[in-house]
């Protein structure tokens, strides 16, 4: 017996999800607010006790890690002599415009304005794509979520070539992969490698992005680090409010396949500038502010 039609969508009652479904993905999403009962256990670093005057709580937070270290590893050295200088006034955003900054802030910017623009793109508009191609609703989502098995295994990824090659060759060469296998993942059309070339996608994003994190803070020294990665991560960040717009206009003039030309092309102009104005940083001070010169 034919179960009974119920809505234009569904062929039968049974093929309709159930009606409070939707909600779940709110419910996952808001499953973060879990962070909050853990973030009261997380200590903050001296030097930013010492940056907002609390040397009281500066002094605490690094006897504590000495007393750590040393039940660890043993005694530590004596500390060397303090020099007393005068407290540095908070840097202003101005500071970012003198050319020791400017170039490593600009070249961030582009990597952050190339990362979220591509990755976004990619993420935001697989399953609509797929989907204008024939493929069904539950179809193209199921292959986005088998891709989005790469993600965390590219954090690990991340964590294994971090400290062991120079992280702007690690960015270079994750961002040429995803380019590559992003505009194949667009190319195809059979379920296996729509997945295969989607986790590709997802593993070597979720390591460049860990690596991009880990190469912004070494482009600055102490005094604007916060200053600097913050401005080009929020111009990054901005960014992504074109991305759609634009990728939305490729496919409705151009077709679905400009859409996937046009986000290679992004990650592709990111690992370009990175290869060539990007210094190198691994093994130097962390103080040091290097410059953004061809290496």
């Amino acid at each position: 017996m034919r179960a009974k039609t119920n809505c234009s969508r569904c062929v039968t009652i049974s093929a309709c999800p159930a009606p409070w479904s939707w909600r779940l993905v709110y419910l996952w999403g808001a499953l973060g607010l879990v962070v909050l009962i853990f973030a009261r256990r997380l200590t903050e670093s001296p030097l930013w006790h010492e940056n907002r005057g609390d040397y009281a709580a500066a002094e605490a937070v690094l006897r504590d890690i000495e007393a750590r270290v040393s039940a660890e590893h043993g005694p530590l050295p004596a500390p060397a002599p303090e020099v007393i200088t005068d407290r540095p006034a908070k840097a202003p955003w101005t500071l970012l415009l003198r050319r020791r900054y400017l170039l490593p802030t600009l070249l961030l910017t582009v990597l952050w304005v190339t990362q979220s623009i591509g990755f976004f793109g990619y993420s935001t508009w697989a399953p609509s794509l797929l989907a204008k191609q024939g493929f069904s609703v539950q179809s193209s989502t199921l292959y986005v979520a088998l891709a989005t098995v790469g993600a965390p295994l590219g954090s690990y990824l991340a964590a294994l070539v971090t400290d062991r090659f120079e992280r702007k060759w690690c960015l270079v060469g994750f961002g040429t992969v995803i380019a590559a296998c992003g505009l194949l993942y667009g190319l195809t059309f059979t379920p296996a490698m729509i997945v295969a070339f989607g986790f590709l996608v997802n593993l070597f994003e979720r390591g460049y992005t860990a690596l991009g994190y880990a190469y912004s803070r070494e482009l600055f020294d102490t005094r604007t680090r916060s200053l600097g990665t913050g401005v080009s991560y929020g111009l990054g960040r901005l960014s992504n409010a074109a991305g759609p717009l634009i990728i939305a206009h490729l496919y409705t003039w151009s077709g679905y396949r400009s859409v996937f030309y046009f986000i290679a092309a992004t990650w592709l102009i990111g690992a370009i500038v990175l290869a060539l104005f990007g210094p190198r940083t691994r093994e130097r001070r962390l103080a040091t502010a290097p410059q953004p010169v061809a290496a």
